[in-house]
């Protein structure tokens, strides 16, 4: 597993240490527990606001196309 090193205030280490024992667990863990929430599955702020503004010329829709070529399926 990769190892990172990082450099923290004394003021913050002591808040992970607390935030570690009163969930039984290593400093490691909360850590790494507090970068995936950052940084797993998020989107840009403004990623949002972006859909649909693009004016591009060379954007066609497609033609939809009809039900009767959909697969069979079984009916559970």
């Amino acid at each position: 597993m990769p190892q990172v090193s990082l450099y923290i205030d004394q003021v913050l280490y002591m808040e992970i240490k607390i935030i570690a024992e009163k969930k039984n667990t290593s400093i490691s863990r909360v850590v790494n527990g507090m970068i995936k929430e950052n940084v797993e599955n998020s989107w840009p702020d403004e990623f949002f606001d972006s859909l649909g503004t693009i004016d591009d010329e060379t954007f066609d829709v497609p033609e939809e196309l009809p039900w009767a070529l959909d697969s069979p399926r079984e009916i559970i």
